[in-house]
């Protein structure tokens, strides 16, 4: 019987390649607007990050803070470099209003590029698009 070590030493850490403050813009699609955005990823453990955001001023002048639970880091590697993603979905109150959010991310080479799709009420959907620099 052949068993694994516990230390086996090929498990890559893929959180803590991802892990870090993230510098960047949202441009947001309803608005027709861009505005800077801080997020940072926090390993907790080697395929796992919590995704925090804080302090980020809303249109309409509400504060947004954020911190996920466990999001998954999925490495997969396309020409010859590997690419890492992310998924995520929770839901808001923006206004008064439930909102339903889903965020796919991809992080290469310390870029992070995100996609968020919001759907308010169960009716209508907007998109904002995401790209930020690993600090």
């Amino acid at each position: 019987m052949n068993a694994t070590p516990v230390n086996n030493t090929n498990k890559k850490d893929h959180a803590a390649a991802v892990a870090g403050t993230y510098n960047g813009e949202a441009f947001i699609e309803i608005m027709q607007q861009k505005m800077k955005l801080k997020l940072e990823l926090q390993r907790t453990h080697r395929d796992s990050v919590i995704v925090v955001v804080k302090d980020f001023m809303l249109p309409n002048g509400q504060k947004f803070n954020y911190r996920s639970n466990g999001v998954s880091v999925k490495p997969e590697v396309k020409d010859g470099k590997t690419v890492y993603k992310l998924n995520i979905s929770f839901t808001y109150t923006y206004n008064g209003m439930p909102m339903k959010v889903t965020a796919t991310g991809t992080v290469k080479d310390g870029e992070l590029d995100s996609l968020v799709k919001a759907t308010i009420m169960d009716a209508m959907e907007t998109k904002v698009t995401y790209k930020a620099k690993k600090a």
